[in-house]
């Protein structure tokens, strides 16, 4: 059966074999060591997670929790700056906006009219209604 992702990759082909010695030598409940491990990661950067775990017949998920731990690890002479979070509430002390009061009128003709007027003007929409919707004859 041919494999997943061909070994043409001479450090692929590296790390199937010093796996498969490591899987020979060892009992199967044995930890991989962290050196295959690393060599795996790198070359599921290059190669992705799925075609190298099943080249070297590793577990896909433990596989993409390792490289996804590689990449959030800051390289050599990187500054660290803490993760930004998703959502900031900002508090600058303002009042909240007044609700406004919203008013929609509708007639037997199927003719709509929507009114939007501030809290402080809601006192005066019967009239405001009584003057938009008078008929003059």
């Amino acid at each position: 059966m041919p494999q997943s992702l061909p070994f043409a990759d001479p450090q692929l082909a590296d790390a199937a074999a010093a796996l498969a010695e490591w899987r020979s030598t060892l009992p199967r409940s044995s930890r991989i060591p962290e050196d295959l491990w690393s060599r795996a990661t790198e070359l599921a950067e290059r190669h992705g997670v799925a075609k190298v775990a099943g080249a070297l017949k590793l577990d896909y998920t433990s596989l993409k929790r390792r490289l996804t731990a590689t990449a959030q690890r800051p390289t050599e002479g990187e500054r660290t700056s803490p993760q930004s979070p998703a959502f900031v509430e900002l508090n600058f002390g303002l009042p909240l906006a007044t609700p406004a009061c919203v008013m929609v009128l509708s007639d037997r003709h199927g003719r709509a009219l929507r009114i939007e007027l501030p809290r402080a003007a809601s006192r005066d929409i019967t009239e405001v209604a009584r003057s938009l919707w008078q008929t003059r004859p």
